[in-house]
């Protein structure tokens, strides 16, 4: 097959899935809308003190929300195949949509004063809507994962870098089943020996782009540097383009961030500095922190049988304290003492002085590994949230030996010190903690403090239930 019939393939798949995806979302948004009102008015859940409206008067309004909530999806690109949002991405553009089109109706509703429908029943709506489209996709995507590897239709993808971040791009797209790649082999941009990244080939450098594109029936190259000069990148893309092949670059969230820059002017001469973060307005602390005491307020009450079982394990079990009180720096270069439960031998660092924890590590007790791998550990940090010595998500404080150590070696890296630490924090989520390049936490934790929402902190809360790479 030709690059032109597979690209006319490839174009005709993502329509047809296109068109499955929407119509399962219609037939979701009509079911849930009916659903809900069983769920108000005929299930007996809900006192019902205004009588029982007739599900006629429903029937109308199925159109109108099926045409806004398909609008929204697609505004959020849910019917973009080539997106490839992950599952986390689809679910938090699922709820902004339905969230959304619920607000529009209900702003509608105190115009149209013919008939007044039920806020309680919009509001069961937009649960059983969530759950309805999210269970819809979620089955979509375990059904294309399994057609994907039995059929071994994948994407055969070039590679072109240098370092660190060859090795995480190739092993998270090999971990997760949902990026439908095939890495077919890696192109370095130094004089690097040929050799092996995760059991992928070094096939050569820039000069065998050419080669590879002809040669590998490659469908999309991603470039891993941004140190490129601008000739090669054109090259590239230019090699791309004469064999149809899908081109891509990684960002430099470092470069994203300082290119935020903010200019004034004093008498007419230009001064450029970096934007001031979402964060440094009071009205967004305030809400953060509003969040913080009503989240680890709630998660103290809720959690404290737990609490108390996991403290008489750790006493049955190992001979020391129950809570491991560490030293670390927080916003503004302030020590505080962060709370864990122990997972350690008493005493151990003696001898050694402070060190990272290492996969295996010898030093841990028995249920302090299972504490670890679960991330149940951290959870008595509430209290530190609670105390507002530290925030539910933030950059991970780090402790004094090394934070010295740190800044002294790591580009910006006191700037993750302008806010708050965080129990979790976008870079933990995306797999960097333990044993992992601090450059690139630092990036991650850049970005987030410039790109602050509210919205973001929930994603990351989320999504930290499920982040256990690297906990150990």
């Amino acid at each position: 097959m030709n690059f032109q019939e597979r690209t006319r393939l490839r174009i005709r798949n993502d329509v047809r899935i296109g068109v499955i995806l929407m119509l399962g979302d219609i037939i979701a948004i009509n079911a849930g809308i009916l659903f809900s009102y069983w769920l108000r008015f005929n299930a007996g859940i809900f006192p019902v003190i205004k009588g029982v409206p007739h599900v006629s008067e429903y029937y109308g309004v199925l159109p109108l929300m099926t045409i806004i909530l398909i609008f929204l999806m697609r505004s959020e690109k849910l019917y973009f195949v080539k997106a490839r949002l992950s599952i986390v991405d689809e679910f938090f553009s699922i709820t902004k949509s339905v969230s959304v089109g619920i607000l529009i109706f209900m702003a509608g509703t105190f115009l149209y004063r013919e008939y007044s429908f039920s806020r309680a029943m919009l509001l069961t709506a937009w649960a059983v809507l969530i759950g309805a489209i999210g269970s819809w996709r979620f089955l979509v995507n375990r059904v294309r994962i399994t057609v994907r590897s039995r059929s071994e239709k994948k994407r055969n993808l070039l590679v072109i870098g240098d370092g660190a971040m060859v090795e995480r791009l190739i092993g998270h797209v090999s971990d997760d089943p949902h990026w439908d790649y095939n890495v077919k082999g890696i192109l370095r941009i130094s004089e690097e020996p040929a050799g092996e990244v995760r059991g992928v080939k070094v096939i050569g450098g820039l000069k065998d782009c050419e080669n590879a594109l002809r040669e590998m029936d490659i469908h999309e190259v991603i470039l891993t540097e941004v140190n490129v000069s601008r000739d090669e990148v054109m090259d590239i893309i230019l090699e791309c383009d004469k064999y149809m092949v899908e081109f891509r670059v990684i960002a430099d969230l470092l470069g994203m961030v300082t290119s935020q820059v903010d200019m004034r002017t004093i008498d007419g001469v230009p001064l450029l500095g970096l934007k001031e973060t979402p964060l440094s307005e009071g009205y967004n602390r305030l809400v953060k922190r509003l969040m913080d005491i009503f989240v680890s307020g709630a998660g103290l009450v809720l959690l404290s049988p737990a609490f108390l079982v996991i403290a008489a394990a750790i006493k049955i079990s190992s001979p020391g304290s129950v809570f491991y009180l560490q030293k670390r720096i927080g916003e503004d270069g302030r020590r505080f003492s962060m709370f864990k439960f122990r997972t350690m031998v008493e005493k151990a660092e003696k001898g050694t002085g402070p060190v990272w924890t290492v996969e295996n590590d010898p030093r841990r007790t028995v249920l302090g590994a299972f504490l670890r791998k679960t991330n149940i550990d951290e959870l008595p940090q509430l209290i530190n949230v609670f105390k507002g010595e530290m925030s539910l998500v933030g950059p991970r404080p780090e402790r004094p030996h090394f934070v010295g150590k740190f800044k002294e070696k790591v580009p910006r890296y006191m700037a993750r010190h302008k806010i708050k630490s965080g129990m979790t924090g976008w870079a933990q989520v995306n797999g960097l903690r333990g044993n992992t390049s601090i450059e690139e936490r630092t990036k991650y934790d850049l970005y987030y403090i410039e790109n602050w929402s509210l919205g973001f902190d929930v994603k990351i809360l989320f999504m930290s239930v499920f982040a256990l790479k690297n906990a150990y």
